[in-house]
């Protein structure tokens, strides 16, 4: 007569195998995204460039319009231009610097410093060069009893603006030229505006460059758990010879 009887067994534990493939797997998706991450910062490196090569052309026409003014006696805000120009170097810089070194710090400034240059730098240039070429245009001429850059307005104080041929000779000895040249203003719009554009574009790519990673991140963590969840709990004893039950006789 003989007897069987059945040990139960341990749940055997996971699949080496299939563990490992999972981590190749992520360790596969964590490269594309690194490749990714560098593209972008290589995109953001050749827009950095293309903000400080027109920032340096905006100085120079800022400057020959200062010059310009001061020799035909104009009255215009000397140095405005300039300090706006010379911002939009900046933001080239701070992208070249950030691009180059991988910071995530210096992308985000460089992120806020587009977002100033499209609603404060930009819209300051575009205003104060229209008002000079309507001025310069129409033939202005201002008159004050202070003068016109003062930083502060005398009490009982008397200012006028005339032009066309509401000005005479003798109104011209005695007043001041408004407005410079529109071809130096002009160019200078036109330039403000690629900045504005070029400004937008880079918002763009650096709001990609810095929350890309962290969605795509979001996502494996995602579908890492998924996968899990969804794996077969006797798929170790596919790939593992199964232990019989052992019987006694």
């Amino acid at each position: 007569m003989c007897t069987s009887s059945s040990s139960t067994t341990s749940p055997s534990p996971p699949n080496a195998l299939t563990s490992i493939r999972l981590q190749l797997s992520q360790l596969k998706e964590a490269r594309l995204s690194e490749t990714t991450t560098v593209k972008m910062l290589s995109l953001l490196k050749a827009l950095a460039n293309i903000h400080v090569l027109l920032g340096i052309i905006m100085i120079v026409l800022s400057g020959l319009a200062d010059y310009t003014s001061t020799r035909i006696n104009t009255i215009r805000l000397h140095g405005l231009e300039e300090i706006c120009s010379f911002y939009f170097v900046l933001v080239g810089l701070v992208g070249i610097c950030g691009s180059a070194s991988y910071r995530r710090g210096l992308v985000i400034t460089y992120l806020v410093m587009c977002i100033h240059s499209i609603f404060i730098f930009v819209p300051a240039i575009i205003t104060v060069s229209s008002f000079d070429i309507h001025f310069y245009q129409h033939e202005c001429w201002g008159e004050c009893d202070w003068h016109l850059l003062a930083t502060s307005l005398p009490t009982n104080s008397r200012c006028q603006i005339m032009c066309g041929d509401h000005v005479d000779d003798a109104m011209r000895r005695r007043m001041t030229r408004l407005g410079t040249d529109y071809r130096l203003d002009a160019g200078l719009i036109s330039l403000a505006i690629l900045e504005f554009i070029l400004s937008i574009v880079t918002c763009v790519v650096a709001s990609r460059t810095l929350f890309s990673p962290l969605k795509e991140l979001g996502d494996q963590g995602t579908s890492g758990e998924l996968t899990v969840e969804l794996q077969p709990l006797n798929q170790s004893e596919e790939h593992t010879d199964s232990i019989p039950n052992g019987s006694t006789h």
